[in-house]
Order: C-alpha cells, then structure tokens, then sequence
C-alpha cells in the first residue's frame, strides 16, 4: 500500500483497537508434529531412567529443552500484535468488497511466519517487518443490511514446526450492506434526466473556463482558441429533477426499487449534483460531502416498505 493510503487510513477516526497481549487470549498448543516428538522425549526418558543410559536421559533433556524454547519463542512471536479496522465498511450487495485492515506491530522484533484465518479459509502468510502491515479480507453478501464480521484468527508454526499459537479476533465493525445498482427503466431515467439529451444551447449564461470544470459544459460557440467558456444553468430544475421520493413509486416491487435508486443516487453524486431522497417522513441531502452519500448507503441497508 502506498505511503499516500497509508496517510489516507491514518486520518480516519478509529474506535477499534485491539490488543492482542491484553484482550485476547493466546492458545499453544503442539501440532501433530509436536505430539509426536513430545511422546518420542516422553519413551526416551522412561527407556532411559530404566537402563540408566545417561546418553540417552542427555538426549531426552535436550530435545525437551528444545520444545520448551519453542513454545517461548511461539509465544513472542505472535504477542503484541494489534488490529485496527474502520468503524464502517460500505458493500454493495451481491458484490466482492476488500476490505483493509492495519497490524501494528508493538514490539521491537520481527513476527514471522502469522497466518490469518477468516471463515476457515486462509486469508495469506505474512511477515511483519514493519511496525504498521496492512491485510485485505475480501467480502461479499448477497441481502442488504447491517452485519457484524465473523471472527479473525491468527496463528503461527513457528520456529520449528512443533508449536501451534492462535489468536481469536473479533472485530467490532459494521458492514453497511447497501442495495445493489441496477440501471432503471427508461421511464425513471427520462424522469431524471439520466442518459437524456439536452439541447446544447439551452443554458442561461457563460463563465470563464477554470481548472476542474467538465469539458462536456464548454460552450464552444462562445470560447475561442485563447479563451475558453462555461454554459451557467441558474435553474437546474431544467436539467435535473432533484428529488427522489420512493413513496411515489408504489408500483415498483420495493427491493427492485432501492436498487434504482442506488444507481440514480450514485449518478448525481458522481455528476456532483445534489438530491434529496425522501421515504416514509424521512429526509436525506446528498450533496458532493462522501458523508452525505454514506448516510444514505446506511438509511437505504435498512429500510423498510
């Protein structure tokens, strides 16, 4: 990820941090490989004591010294980990989603080797050089609406195969499902003036040409190769209907109708044009604020007919 995201996630406001050292738990536990040489330590010790072979006890001490420095060296390597997520993650229904997460590293040391686990499925091996990693998780829901994530696991092999450490993390997110997009019907894009064409002369007046204006508002009738012009709208009731209120459109199944609207919303916002979405006595503005569009995103996940 690049230092300009890492400064973009960075200026976000954060409420979920997760110590793993002081809030979660740490499970250890041999693998089947550890078993195994755990029960060949346990026979050497008992042939040796019976024999009195010493160089057999030797070995029985070091290989079980061996197994206790793992389990430490397990233990470090998957503490002082720390999970960051944003308060809201916003999903289309029906559509993949990667949603990031931030690992801070707390401690000085390298923590190598850290599966992630989501749904039992393995979301990638990791090495944290760093003190601030990053992880993607990829999500995907077919029904609008407001959900928790599933837990996250981290776990390690580490060093020698034998020591298995797992973290169980849950993050305490929303997932804002919102409808999907679907293009409307004519009918609703004639209403709204969407892929309608407007007659280029039809504009109440010019301004100069300024760095971030839309090319499609020139009026090239009025500029000049030195100088170019603006088409000014004063009443941009002739171009774009501003108000969308679902309670008019009863005919319309209701779900089929959030996904049109999710499209005619995501237009204006794009085009930079504000509407007002109007259902059931609520009011919604969406103006060219990305907050005003989220809180739309998040009224319409859970709206009712």
């Amino acid at each position: 990820m690049s230092v300009l995201s890492l400064k973009r996630f960075n200026q976000i406001n954060f409420r979920n941090f997760f110590k793993l050292r002081n809030n979660s738990k740490i499970y250890i536990y041999p693998n089947l490989n550890g078993i195994g040489l755990s029960l060949f330590v346990f026979f050497c010790f008992l042939i040796s004591v019976f024999y009195e072979n010493n160089s057999g006890l030797l070995l029985s001490i070091i290989i079980f010294f061996i197994f206790f420095i793992s389990i430490l060296i397990s233990h470090q390597n998957i503490n002082n980990l720390k999970i960051s997520s944003l308060n809201e993650y916003y999903v289309e229904a029906n559509k993949n989603k990667s949603l990031t997460f931030i690992i801070e590293n707390l401690s000085k040391e390298k923590k190598l080797n850290i599966n992630i686990n989501y749904q039992k499925q393995n979301i990638g091996n990791f090495n944290f050089f760093k003190k601030i990693n990053f992880f993607n998780l990829n999500y995907n829901k077919k029904l609008r609406g407001v959900y928790l994530l599933d837990t996250i696991t981290l776990n390690s092999i580490y060093p020698f195969g034998i020591i298995k450490t797992k973290i169980n993390h849950k993050p305490d997110c929303d997932i804002i499902v919102y409808p999907q997009s679907i293009k409307p019907n004519q009918e609703l894009l004639n209403e709204f003036n969407i892929d309608k064409s407007i007659d280029v002369d039809d504009f109440d007046g010019i301004d100069e040409f300024k760095n971030g204006d839309s090319y499609s508002k020139i009026a090239w009738k009025k500029s000049t190769i030195d100088k170019k012009y603006i088409k000014i709208f004063k009443d941009k009731e002739k171009t774009q209907k501003l108000i969308l209120d679902l309670d008019r459109y009863n005919e319309l199944e209701f779900e089929l109708l959030l996904s049109y609207s999710i499209y005619i919303i995501e237009y204006f916002y794009q085009n930079k044009i504000n509407l007002t979405l109007k259902h059931q006595g609520n009011t919604l503005i969406l103006d060219k604020n990305e907050k005003s569009l989220n809180q739309i995103y998040k009224y319409l996940a859970n709206a009712k007919n």
